[in-house]
């Protein structure tokens, strides 16, 4: 099982800007949530850990925003799920 990596900030507790979009991302093979502080820093975090600030950019996949999918999994789900979805559309 992977862990999060030991940041070397740990000493510092990162909040994110009030109103930023979170987005899910992965981070150096972690799947987690990303968004910025105040001072647009990138931060990253698991399921499981607090908000650390993003080290190597280039590690970082922005994978898309979290309220976007939530609505679109609720919408789908109140439709009868993804099956019922691509079963039942007209010709």
């Amino acid at each position: 099982m992977n862990t999060v990596p030991n940041f070397v900030s740990s000493d510092k507790l990162y909040t994110p800007r009030p109103g930023a979009p979170v987005r899910y991302a992965t981070y150096s093979g972690f799947e987690g949530y990303a968004t910025v502080t105040q001072e647009w820093q990138l931060l990253f975090r698991t399921s499981g850990s607090l908000w650390y600030p993003v080290l190597d950019q280039a590690e970082l996949v922005i994978l898309g925003l979290v309220g976007d999918a939530e609505v679109q999994l609720v919408l789908d789900t109140l439709a009868g799920g993804y099956a019922a979805i691509c079963t039942s559309r007209a010709n």
